[in-house]
């Protein structure tokens, strides 16, 4: 049976061990206020005219009318 020193001890130790799990690295610094309607992240990279040029020959071979 526990007494109330013994569960004191293992709530504070499950309590600890819970919040150093609970620290992803990859949600670190993530952005955590939005605009509403605007994109905050990182600007994609436009497209070569050759990417442009395959990604429309595809899109005509994949065209059903």
């Amino acid at each position: 049976m526990l007494n109330i020193q013994n569960f004191s001890k293992f709530f504070v130790l499950a309590t600890f061990v819970a919040t150093l799990s609970s620290c992803a690295e990859e949600e670190q610094n993530r952005l955590l206020s939005y605009e509403k309607g605007t994109y905050l992240g990182v600007a994609d990279q436009s497209l070569s005219d050759e990417q442009v040029r395959k990604l429309m020959a595809r899109a005509d071979i994949q065209r059903a009318y």
